[in-house]
């Protein structure tokens, strides 16, 4: 008996012992695809390589991505979407650091935390994308800033030179400070 080396193709199929099939094998234009099926014929797992890089998704049973993790030449990247298909959680890190965005129904980001050379950060979102809280840790020290409905620095607390808190008018202009 002799046995091929080699087998070309641009698809291959596995299928259970009732036929279903189960596992394909794929070439599409982006590159290969391994899509890995539940016993109602629905796509659950799937890996794909793209000009980009690789990308994992996870699928639930009505076909919704729920998870993906790709990486590309900016970084890692890991998604968790809501049960209509929605990105609500992203875990990234890039060449400055990762970075934890959480996003509302509407996929709007409403809270990041991050952290980089500087130090780390968390920033809030209101639900019109303007940052009404920030924190911020330094090597000079911690800074909490809060800011009005157009996302502009309306108080600060910080202890970098000493305890402070200001408070600014819309233009930024201080109208009230008190320092130690």
């Amino acid at each position: 008996m002799t046995t091929e080396k080699e087998i070309r193709a641009n698809c291959f199929t596995l299928v259970d012992d009732n036929g279903k099939t189960r596992a394909t094998l794929s070439m599409s234009n982006d590159g290969p695809k391994l899509s890995l099926f539940d016993e109602n014929g629905k796509a659950r797992v799937v890996l794909s390589t793209f000009k980009d890089g690789p990308a994992l998704s996870l699928l639930d049973e009505n076909g919704e991505i729920r998870g993906m993790l790709s990486v590309s030449e900016v970084g890692p990247v890991l998604g968790l979407h809501d049960e209509k298909g929605k990105r609500r959680a992203m875990l990234e890190v890039f060449e400055d650091g990762p970075g934890l965005l959480l996003s509302d129904e509407n996929e709007k980001v409403r809270a990041m935390l991050s952290l980089d050379k500087a130090g780390p950060k968390l920033a809030l979102h209101d639900a019109n994308g303007k940052i009404r809280a920030a924190l911020a840790v330094s090597k000079d020290g911690p800074r909490l800033v809060l800011g009005d409905e157009n996302g502009k620095p309306r108080s600060q607390l910080d202890v970098i030179e000493g305890p402070r808190l200001a408070f600014f008018d819309e233009k930024g202009k201080i109208i009230w400070s008190a320092l130690r």
